[in-house]
């Protein structure tokens, strides 16, 4: 079974002798086939890439077929009729039956053309060729791919997870660093984890990963350590937060803000409200003259045998207290905080007041918030229009797009965030119109970033209107904007759900030849894939045949794909249904 290439068609048996003579003279009236091949609304590597997996998942069911073994191989003879989304495919499925040589000669093939970034095919490498390997295991198929000069390696690709990748890719390269051969990374990369790590608030895989570097002699900086303390303070393990500080004071570390404020903060999240406040207390309290220098005992916190008290500005410990009180519910013990400090000579900043605005908004007192900012705006001690930000968006929050709306207008407010927020409320709100109008104001003053055109292209892609979505995204593209990777799978999405495979395929290209490390750590790619792949190819050429040129084409299209698969049968009823259409 052979997929001959569109220009051998003339040497085929005629597709008419194999059907019926009444229908004769209509085939014939058709216009030569492929004359126009460009033309066509159907992506050729998009059909190729469809024979090709036809052979894969007989491989799935049998995958010992000879008839089917030559075929894929016939058929990936031919690379330079795939484009990069096509090979990509290919590589999954390909890896996914066991058939790694052919799926690193793919990957050569895609080295070579130069359209895909290195990191982009050291991530198929690691993800698909090698995937349960160790690290070594990656870089010798990754030489074996581009040669012994290698401008993209394991320690490159840690940092760009890292940077870019979710829990489960991050924890990931952790495991396989774990497994061992590991000698070729660089220290940043270590670091780099560990980060990384503490980011996502894997506290303890950072540990284990800090006595491998001091297993290997690597020396653990400070900033190290102060994010495994942020870490352990966050996430409430105030035992492991304490042995961490511990060894930033036995560093010589700096302990200032940072350290008491995270550890405030953590206390509050955990509802260990009197020792916050024992800590808070201890930190305003008048500077006494030390020693310098202190002696930790065991089996009390360390940070409260700290010299602190007058270390750390008096302003600086109420606003960091009081944010940890706003963040975490405690109004009461907050608004109390704010009359002290305001009764005081203390001018507060203004993420305090939003901090309070906030936390009265998410605790249901809105109408307080309200008379808050009134008093606030009265009083003249804050710009109004920066504390306006704040109610207008819990104003937002709650749904009250109209006195959000009011309040924006009334202050003057020219802060996009702002901006972006009432016109995603109105779609949250399904208030199609007022959103467009809202945006096309803003629009012909110039005032647009890239968040209000995502705002617009995700409103429009859940209320079903795609079109508009691709106007929306093409003019991003067109004003050079940075496009995420995250919107190219929403508009991806919108399309398949709108029975538009080809569109859908050709922006799944461009996003990967345009190198959105997003693309790279997307748990929903696969998918992705399958929902294009798996739309009902025959009913979709059918949908587009409406009697024009193209459709006629369409119809030699369909039909010569099918009996290249020897589905002679397929194609008979395919090419009688297409006739149907174009005769009414």
């Amino acid at each position: 079974m052979k997929l001959y290439p569109p220009v051998a068609l003339h040497l085929r048996r005629p597709l008419s002798s194999l059907l019926s003579a009444s229908i004769a003279t209509e085939i014939s009236s058709l216009p030569p086939p492929f004359s126009s091949y460009q033309s066509l609304s159907f992506s050729p590597p998009f059909m190729y890439l469809q024979s090709v997996l036809n052979q894969i998942k007989l491989l799935f069911k049998n995958p010992q077929s000879y008839s089917s073994l030559t075929t894929l191989d016939s058929l990936l003879a031919k690379p330079h009729l795939l484009d990069s989304a096509a090979s990509i495919v290919l590589i999954d499925y390909l890896s996914q039956i066991k058939k790694l040589g052919r799926s690193k000669r793919l990957i050569s093939h895609l080295k070579s053309r130069g359209k895909v970034s290195d990191s982009f095919l050291y991530s198929l490498v690691s993800d698909f060729l090698v995937k349960d390997g160790t690290i070594n295991d990656v870089e010798n198929v990754w030489e074996e791919i581009c040669g012994p000069v290698k401008s993209f390696n394991f320690s490159n690709y840690v940092i760009l997870v890292c940077k870019f990748g979710g829990v489960d890719e991050i924890k990931h390269i952790y495991a396989r660093i774990s497994m061992g051969g590991g000698s070729i990374l660089e220290i940043q990369t270590y670091i780099a984890l560990s980060a990384a790590l503490c980011n996502v608030n894997e506290g303890f895989l950072a540990k284990n990963l800090v006595k491998q570097m001091y297993d290997k002699g690597i020396a653990v900086d400070n900033w190290t350590y102060f994010l495994m303390f942020q870490c352990f303070c966050r996430n409430g393990n105030f035992d492991e937060a304490d042995l961490v500080l511990r060894k930033l004071v036995q560093n010589g570390f700096t302990i200032d803000i940072c350290i008491y404020g995270s550890f405030l903060h953590g206390l509050c999240k955990w509802g260990k409200h009197r020792e916050a406040n024992k800590l808070f207390q201890k930190l305003i309290k008048p500077k006494v003259s030390r020693e310098r220098g202190v002696v930790l005992k065991e089996g009390r916190r360390a940070i409260f045998q700290l010299n602190c008290e007058g270390v750390v500005p008096k302003m600086m410990c109420y606003e960091s207290y009081f944010r940890a009180l706003c963040n975490y519910g405690k109004l009461e013990e907050a608004e109390i905080l704010l009359k002290k400090m305001t009764s005081g000579r203390m001018l507060p900043e203004i993420c305090v007041y939003g901090s309070f605005i906030k936390a009265l908004f998410r605790g249901g007192r809105d109408e307080d918030a309200m008379k808050f900012f009134n008093v606030q705006k009265k009083k003249g001690l804050v710009r109004v229009d920066e504390i306006g930000r704040y109610v207008i968006m819990g104003l937002c929050e709650k749904g009250k797009v109209d006195d959000a709306l009011r309040i924006f207008e009334e202050i003057g407010c020219n802060d996009l965030l702002v901006f972006n927020c009432i016109l995603d409320c109105y779609w949250k709100q399904r208030r199609v119109a007022d959103a467009e109008v809202f945006f096309e104001r803003y629009r012909l003053c110039g005032k647009l970033n890239v968040e209000t055109c995502i705002i617009m292209l995700n409103g429009y892609c859940s209320h079903n209107d795609v079109s508009k979505a691709v106007v929306v995204f093409e003019e991003m593209l067109k004003s050079k904007m940075m496009v995420d990777g995250a919107s190219y799978e929403r508009l991806i999405c919108g399309l398949c759900d709108h029975g538009r495979p080809i569109e859908a395929f050709q922006y799944l290209n461009d996003m990967i030849e345009d190198g959105h490390v997003h693309f790279l750590f997307s748990k929903g790619w696969p998918s992705l894939f399958r929902s294009i792949l798996d739309l009902n190819m025959d009913e979709q050429k059918i949908c587009f045949c409406k009697g024009s040129s193209e459709s006629r084409k369409a119809a030699w299209f369909t039909c010569y794909m099918f009996s290249c698969k020897a589905s002679v049968i397929s194609a008979t009823s395919i090419f009688f249904k297409l006739l149907s259409h174009l005769h009414h």
